[in-house]
C-alpha cells in the first residue's frame, strides 16, 4: 500500500495479552500507511485507539481509565475503542464513555481509515459507529498482517479463539471457535521480518496448541519453519504460551530435535491442584504434567519454564494453594504471571460455591509472588559465569541494555563508559554472567 502524507498523529494504548500486541502493531501499521505519526499514548494526538482486555475485572477498569485519559489530552480528538470488553460490551462505549469509533475483537485494522476520513470531514461522527458484529459470525482466521513490532523480536499470531470452555474463563465468549491461519500467510509475514533483520520471532494465538490447519498441527508447523532455508536471520522462534495437556513425550521428542525452537516454554498451568484443575475443566491432571515436564527437561537442554497461575479460585483450600507453591518450586519456575480470580460475568465459576474473599486472594498472590521471586534469584546464581547468546533488546534508563537468553532469562549488560555515548551494541551478542540479583542476571559483552 502506498504511503499517504499528512499532519495527523495516532496513539495505541494496548491492554492484555500478546495477541493484542500483535493486533495492535497491525493497526499501527495501517496508520503509518495512510502517513499518520505514531506518537506515546501520553502525547497530544489527533486519535487514541485503546484496544481493550476483559480477562479480569481490573482489565475492564483499566480500560475505560486509559479512554477517559484520552478524552483529557484531547477533548477533540478520534477516540476507538476495540479489542474484548468492547466485543463483550460494546454499547457502553457509545452510552457511558462515548467513544467515536467502536470495534470488538475482529476487524480493527479498519480503524485508521474510518478516523482518516473523519479527521478528514468525510464520514460523520454518530451513534452508528459500533462495527461489532457476534462472535459467531466470524468462522474463518481474519488474516492481517503487522509491518513493524518490537526492535529485536516480532510478534506473529498463527491463530485466533478457543475452544476449551474453562469454567472460568471468558475468552471463547469475545474470540469465538477456533481459527488457524494458513501456513504460507505465517511464513510469509516471518519472511518479511527476516529481511528486516530480526532475530526472533514469538509465534502467539489465543490458545497456539490448538493450531490446525491444512493438516498442520503445533508440532507440524514448528518442524516446517525450523527447516525453511530463507529464514535466515530468524535464530529463534519461541511459543508465547502453551497447553500443558500438549506436552507429551511424543511432542517433546520432535521439539527437542529443533534447533531453533527456544528452550523455553510458558505453561498456561493455572493450578498445582488437580482438584481445583477439573473445577477448572482444564484438560490435564497435575500427575501427567509433572512426569511429562521432567521428561522435557531431560530431553531439552537448558529448559526453562515461566507460567500462568490463578489464586483464589472458588473452593481453592489452603492445601490447594500449598500445592500450586509445591509446583512452582518442583519446575523451578523462571516467573510466574500470577492472577487473582475475578469473577467474569457469563462464566459457570460465577455461580460456584465457597468463593474467595479478596482479602484471601491478596495474601496468596503476595505469597506466591515472594515464592516465585526466591526461585528466579537461585537459578540466577546458578548461572554465575557462564556464557550466553542473547538478543539485544534496548537500552533502560538506568544506562544498561536489556537482552534475554534463548531460554528467556532477563540480562542487563554493563557497557564500558569510556566507549562513548555514540557506541551501539550488535543486536546479537555472546556476554558473561559477571553478577546477579533476584530481577535480574548482569553480563559483560566478550
Amino acid at each position: 500500500m502506498e504511503k499517504i502524507n499528512n499532519n495527523f498523529k495516532a496513539a495505541v494504548c494496548t491492554l492484555g495479552c500478546r495477541v493484542n500486541q500483535y493486533e495492535s502493531d497491525c493497526i499501527i501499521s495501517e496508520f503509518i500507511n495512510l502517513g499518520f505519526e505514531i506518537k506515546d499514548f501520553d502525547d497530544i494526538c489527533d486519535v487514541y485507539v485503546i484496544n481493550t482486555c476483559t480477562v479480569t475485572a481490573g482489565s475492564d477498569k483499566k480500560s475505560k481509565q486509559m479512554i477517559r485519559r484520552a478524552k483529557r489530552l484531547n477533548k477533540d480528538a478520534v477516540i476507538a475503542v476495540c479489542g474484548c470488553f468492547s466485543q463483550r460490551n460494546p454499547k457502553i462505549f457509545k452510552s457511558d464513555i462515548k467513544a467515536d469509533i467502536v470495534f470488538g475483537s475482529n476487524e480493527k485494522v479498519k480503524i485508521p481509515g474510518l478516523a482518516f476520513d473523519i479527521l478528514n470531514n468525510n464520514a460523520v461522527e454518530n451513534i452508528n459507529n459500533i462495527f461489532v458484529k457476534d462472535i459467531s459470525e466470524y468462522k474463518t482466521y481474519e488474516n492481517i498482517n503487522a509491518y513493524r513490532s518490537e526492535k529485536t523480536r516480532a510478534y506473529i499470531k498463527i491463530q485466533d479463539g478457543c475452544d476449551c470452555n474453562c469454567s472460568y474463563c471468558i475468552i471463547p465468549q469475545v474470540r469465538g471457535n477456533v481459527k488457524s491461519r494458513e501456513y504460507i500467510n505465517i511464513y510469509d509475514e516471518i519472511k518479511w521480518f527476516s529481511d528486516m533483520d530480526y532475530h526472533e520471532i514469538v509465534l502467539t494465538g489465543i490458545e497456539i496448541s490448538s493450531y490446525n490447519s491444512s493438516g498442520l498441527n503445533l508440532i507440524n508447523l514448528l518442524e516446517k519453519l525450523n527447516a525453511e532455508p530463507d529464514l535466515k536471520n530468524i535464530t529463534s522462534i519461541r511459543l508465547s504460551s502453551i497447553d500443558p495437556s500438549v506436552i507429551k513425550k511424543d511432542f517433546i521428542d520432535k521439539i527437542a530435535k529443533l534447533k531453533k525452537i527456544a528452550n523455553h516454554f510458558h505453561l498456561s498451568l493455572q493450578s498445582g491442584s488437580t482438584d481445583i484443575l477439573k473445577q477448572m475443566r482444564r484438560r490435564y491432571n497435575i500427575e501427567s504434567i509433572i512426569e511429562n515436564i521432567f521428561y522435557a527437561k531431560e530431553k531439552i537442554k537448558d529448559l526453562n519454564l515461566t507460567a500462568d497461575i490463578i489464586v483464589g479460585f472458588p473452593g481453592e483450600t489452603d492445601e490447594d494453594f500449598e500445592k500450586s507453591i509445591e509446583i512452582m518450586k518442583l519446575f523451578n519456575i523462571y516467573h510466574a504471571h500470577i492472577f487473582t480470580y475475578s469473577k467474569r460475568p457469563g462464566t459457570d465459576a460465577v455461580g460456584f460455591e465457597n468463593q474467595i474473599n479478596e482479602s484471601m486472594k491478596n495474601l496468596r498472590s503476595k505469597k506466591l509472588s515472594e515464592v516465585c521471586d526466591k526461585i528466579k534469584e537461585e537459578i540466577h546464581k546458578n548461572n554465575l559465569y557462564k556464557e550466553f547468546d542473547v538478543i539485544i533488546e534496548d537500552l533502560s534508563k538506568d544506562g544498561y541494555y536489556t537482552a534475554k537468553t534463548r531460554n528467556f532469562m532477563d540480562i542487563k549488560i554493563k557497557i564500558n563508559k569510556n566507549i562513548g555515548t555514540t557506541w551501539k551494541p550488535p543486536p546479537v551478542a555472546k556476554i558473561k554472567i559477571v553478577s546477579y540479583d533476584k530481577n535480574y542476571l548482569y553480563g559483560e559483552i566478550l
